[in-house]
């Protein structure tokens, strides 16, 4: 077999010992040079997923390695379908299949074709859907939790002990398909992979009737006794790669919240529980997500401390990657610093600095004429651009448009109040990357004093304005 060459597309460091798995195949039906990806999440160890590929060589096969972090998900990539495979660290896995049928393999061998011949059963049985836009999200206590149409559609006309026999079968039916496979083939399934599958089909049971229990608790009249279930669905598990059991550590943590009716400081409550029903590696998954949630929501004062406790006392550094990234943004624009200073050049060509700004509450809005969400938010703050100018606070709107036309036309059509900027028209550093605006809409409030002051408890145009005559007066 020629030899293929490997194309990293995003690569990041895992600070776990980087052991990869392997993966051989030939495609009949294909040409060659066509692509073949494998895109690995550990996003929910570090905050990234990777990408790798390679093409078919002459023979129509091909070749290629990946790090995992953990025994886990990945997803081959052909012609733009994606099928799942489980794979852990030094794993080895050969794959035959027909372009034309690329999502019923011919033939899986390798350490791992057992697991994956046993992984296509499961998935025919309980077909996933990856597209989370399908999604419904309803809040468990400040959480929002994630369950798809067809089983929210049994959640709203079935009665607690009907769902519950629903899934309680549906949980002996995969559990069974297991047994019997390892009992069929002795020693053919790793134990990694019969660890990780049995907490899918567990924790998979357990969130939905977690989610049921506590959704549908007053329609339904659920009783205290609906949640026995929960001592058949242990908190600690080691199968971290699984994404049912991560998502019940979140449900069950946030339901304990909710159901005492602690709403304030949710996060920290949240991570200070965890430390009470979790160890080792879960703990630290659940708490560097708890202080990532916190931080691109805005909560960061109320999770910072906790962030210096978890860089302190967290056994696995992996963890933090995906927390330290953000710390360092949150740093910059925390309350109390300074603001960056800025001078450009307004729609009408009239210089505008920060500094001009000095004994006043800024507004510091970011924004973009093809995001729509910016637009019905600016369009609803105009309306209180009257009053806020009168008490002496600065409404600037600062475009990350590329098209300075584009920004243009859209300020005409719209006539957005206040002082109008383009963030590329300023001397020297780009605005918004100066204040690290990476995602719109986006805002900043700027006291009197020149430095960052404390948003508004949520992103509404009323909320922010609120907070804004309180700087206004008392800051």
């Amino acid at each position: 077999m020629a030899k293929t060459r490997l194309f990293v597309i995003l690569l990041t460091l895992c600070a776990y010992a980087a052991q990869s798995a392997r993966i051989t195949g030939f495609f009949k039906n294909a040409r060659p040079g066509d692509r073949v990806e494998l895109f690995v999440p550990h996003y929910y160890v570090d905050g990234h997923s990777d990408t790798y590929w390679v093409q078919l060589d002459q023979q129509l096969a091909f070749s290629l390695e990946a790090p995992l972090p953990e025994p886990q998900l990945a997803f081959l990539v052909f012609n733009f379908n994606h099928l799942p495979v489980f794979l852990e660290p030094n794993d080895t896995l050969t794959i035959e299949a027909d372009a034309f049928r690329f999502l019923q393999p011919l033939a899986l061998g390798g350490r791992a074709g057992a697991n994956n011949r046993l992984l296509q059963q499961f998935f025919k049985e309980n077909p996933p859907d990856y597209d989370e836009m399908n999604n419904l999200r309803l809040k468990i206590g400040h959480w929002w939790a994630a369950v798809e149409p067809p089983m929210y559609e049994r959640m709203e006309n079935l009665a607690p002990t009907e769902f519950k026999a629903f899934l309680d079968a549906r949980k002996s039916a995969n559990m069974a398909m297991l047994k019997d496979f390892s009992a069929t083939l002795p020693g053919a399934l790793t134990p990694a992979f019969v660890e990780w599958l049995s907490a899918e089909i567990t924790y998979s049971w357990a969130y939905h009737l977690l989610f049921y229990g506590h959704v549908f608790a007053k329609r339904h009249s659920v009783q205290p006794e609906f949640f026995d279930f929960l001592y058949e669905a242990p908190n600690f598990c080691k199968a971290i790669g699984s994404d049912w059991y991560r998502q019940f550590l979140q449900a069950i943590i946030a339901w304990h919240l909710a159901k005492d009716e602690q709403t304030d400081n949710f996060y920290a409550g949240q991570y200070a529980l965890a430390g009470e029903m979790l160890r080792d590696k879960p703990l630290a998954f659940f708490r560097s997500e708890m202080i990532r949630l916190a931080f691109s929501g805005e909560r960061y004062r109320e999770i910072l401390p906790f962030y210096t406790d978890f860089v302190k006392t967290n056994p696995y550094p992996a963890f933090e990657a995906k927390v330290t990234d953000l710390y360092e943004k949150v740093a910059r624009v925390s309350p109390g610093l300074p603001a960056p200073m800025f001078t450009a050049s307004d729609a009408k060509g009239n210089e505008v600095s920060l500094a001009q700004m000095r004994g006043r509450v800024v507004y510091l809005n970011f924004w973009a004429s093809w995001c729509g969400t910016c637009l019905e938010k600016m369009a609803k703050f105009d309306h209180y651009a009257a009053e806020l100018e009168r008490l002496g606070i600065e409404i600037v709107n600062i475009s990350i448009d590329e098209n300075s036309s584009k920004w243009r036309s859209a300020l005409t059509e719209r006539g957005f109040k206040g002082r109008n900027l383009l963030a590329s028209a300023g001397s020297g550093l780009n605005i918004a990357a100066a204040y690290g605006v990476e995602a719109i809409p986006q805002y900043f409030i700027i006291g009197k004093n020149g430095y960052f002051a404390d948003k508004a408890p949520t992103s509404q145009p009323e909320a922010i304005k609120n907070q804004l005559l309180v700087l206004s007066k008392t800051y």
